[in-house]
């Protein structure tokens, strides 16, 4: 019996949440498409069917959380706020979903800390080295039209303002991430937000 569209997305769903808990448990190079058909209750053929090989699944992993940070993002510039206000949301609304996102977290964490260089990801590591080039030029966009209208300094370089903010809150992620009970990054977002934000607003 040929199954629906809802069931196969649903067994996609399943070996990826599975893939995320195996390759949290044992890292992405120790961990096998075995493992994780075994956590999913699935066959491996079952896993071939959605994924080439465990690269491609790990690749989608890291895509599921782009796509969030992205849905951060676009919520914060979709709020009618000012610009500043605009800026402050997404500092805020990136860090808190990591404490209120289990998913988000745990994936944050594969990649910072439980991937290590594998030659099985030089491909994936390279479009991502370029997306970080895209992504800072976006930014760099954004930053310069908060100097062309006022509302940041005009002695700003806006590609240095974009690096500053990417860095700024990649170094609090990590920083959480090492030692989550030693702060609250949800309930310090607004304050993290309001220091970088004074040392660029106009």
């Amino acid at each position: 019996m040929r199954r629906t569209a809802e069931e196969a997305a649903q067994t996609r769903q399943s070996i990826l949440d599975a893939a995320l808990k195996v390759f949290s448990q044992k890292g992405y190079h120790a961990a096998t498409l075995a493992d994780i058909a075994q956590a999913a209750e699935v066959t491996r053929g079952a896993i071939y069917h959605h994924f080439d090989n465990k690269a491609r699944l790990y690749e989608a992993l890291l895509g599921e959380a782009a796509a969030m940070g992205s849905d951060t993002i676009q919520q914060a510039m979709n709020s009618g706020s000012s610009f500043v206000d605009i800026c402050q949301l997404i500092l805020i609304n990136s860090l808190t979903v990591l404490e209120t996102n289990t998913q988000m977290r745990q994936i944050m964490e594969l990649s910072l800390f439980k991937t290590g260089f594998d030659p099985e990801l030089a491909e994936f590591d390279a479009a991502r080295q370029q997306q970080a080039v895209t992504t800072v030029a976006a930014i760099a966009q954004m930053m310069q039209a908060g100097i062309d209208n006022g509302d940041l300094r005009s002695d700003l370089n806006p590609f240095d303002v974009a690096r500053s903010f990417i860095a700024y809150q990649n170094g609090l992620i990590t920083l959480w991430l090492t030692n989550r009970q030693a702060f609250s990054i949800g309930e310090r977002a607004p304050q993290f937000a309001q220091i970088f934000l004074e040392g660029i607003v106009a």
